[in-house]
């Protein structure tokens, strides 16, 4: 007697057939319901974007709103600043073509300080009762608006061509770059509020350090002070018998001035005394890193377009005047808001390093220059 065979949906009774047909099966049930789930979560991911692009725009519109209002109260224009500003708000600065590289830093420049010129114009004009520091805080809070425009603009333009062309790959990717996103621009709104009030922030930490031992040094009656470059001030003092050369940001407003120009004019007029330079600037620290750390290293420690860095790489390595560097750590946050206790200890902590640098690396009677790197905003 045999057994009946069993006719199964598949219609067969291969057992390798039937195991063939049903992991095909699967497979596209798995693919539809795969399809389903990226789908839902695609559109929990639109959700949550949508929300973050919310916060930027009203955090935009606030920033907006803060410069016509600073604008006002310390500018006393006789027009409204209301559509000058708005206009300038998507202001950008188109850099030079870097396929030829020959004197690219040059040309950065010069677009540099015709932007910067532009501006400057346009506060005057705006804000023809505020005087120079507070000309230069409007223009740090202005900057910081233009810096939430921009990252709700930008993040705005993604999102919709992500969901007009269903792009998962691209939700999927702002969305992992949300949180790194919105870090930076709590680091800009946070900053508002310091610029509006001109209050010390972490990322002037390496004015404040050439403040202390400006403070201390200068108690030398031979002291000298001036401006070397643009926005630079410098004290010529004396330290157990050094010749040390201070150099930072001009305060209290919210500059950061031109440090490559300042080193280069005091290497060039030394005639080949300058025995070495030592840099101090803020620096992201890594996550978990202690706040107010200070680092030592080489090198120039200054950041931003690369300009100033440039020049001064290239004048000390033609002069070969050893470069030393202290970085303060600190967050994005901490570097755009009001100093914090830690970063102010990091400070004094920095500026008793610099002293024992110029005691350990240097002799009596050598010239030393002191640059510390940063926006000097409230830091007199």
């Amino acid at each position: 007697m045999t057994l009946p065979s069993l006719q199964l949906p598949f219609g067969s009774s291969d057992p390798y057939v039937i195991i063939m047909n049903i992991l095909i099966f699967a497979f596209f049930i798995i693919m539809i319901f795969s399809g389903l789930i990226l789908k839902v979560q695609s559109m929990q991911y639109l959700a949550q974007i949508r929300e973050v692009i919310t916060q930027l725009e009203k955090w935009s519109d606030e920033g907006k709103t803060t410069t016509i209002k600073m604008i006002r109260e310390l500018g006393k224009p006789e027009k409204d600043p209301t559509s000058t500003v708005e206009d300038y708000m998507e202001f950008v600065l188109i850099e030079p073509v870097e396929r030829d590289p020959s004197g690219v830093f040059n040309r950065l420049e010069f677009l540099l300080d015709v932007r910067k010129s532009r501006f400057d114009d346009l506060i005057a004009q705006l804000a023809p009762a505020a005087d120079r520091d507070q000309r230069a805080n409007i223009d740090m809070t202005f900057e910081a608006a233009m810096a939430l425009r921009q990252m709700f603009l930008v993040i705005r333009h993604f999102y919709i061509m992500g969901k007009e062309t269903n792009n998962y790959a691209m939700i999927i990717s702002i969305q992992v770059a949300l949180s790194m996103i919105m870090k930076y621009a709590k680091a800009y709104h946070s900053a508002l509020k310091a610029f509006t009030e001109g209050q010390p922030i972490g990322d002037g930490t390496g004015a404040l350090v050439a403040s202390i031992l400006r403070n201390e040094f200068s108690k030398d009656e031979n002291a000298e002070t001036g401006e070397i470059a643009e926005d630079i001030s410098l004290t010529t003092t004396f330290f157990e018998g050094r010749n040390v050369q201070i150099v930072r940001a001009t305060g209290p407003g919210g500059r950061v001035g031109k440090p490559g120009d300042a080193i280069i004019n005091l290497i060039k007029e030394s005639n080949g005394n300058i025995t070495r330079v030592i840099m101090i600037d803020a620096g992201l620290k890594f996550e978990g890193e202690k706040s107010g750390k200070v680092v030592e290293g080489v090198g120039a420690a200054i950041g931003g377009p690369g300009v100033d860095k440039f020049k001064i790489e290239q004048e000390v390595t033609s002069q070969k005047v050893p470069v030393d560097a202290l970085i303060i750590k600190m967050s994005i946050e901490e570097a755009l808001t009001p100093i914090k206790k830690e970063i102010s200890d990091g400070a004094h902590e920095a500026a008793e390093r610099v002293k024992n640098m110029i005691l350990e690396r240097t002799k009596a009677g050598d010239t030393v220059i002191v640059a510390g790197i940063g926006n000097c905003i409230g830091i007199g």
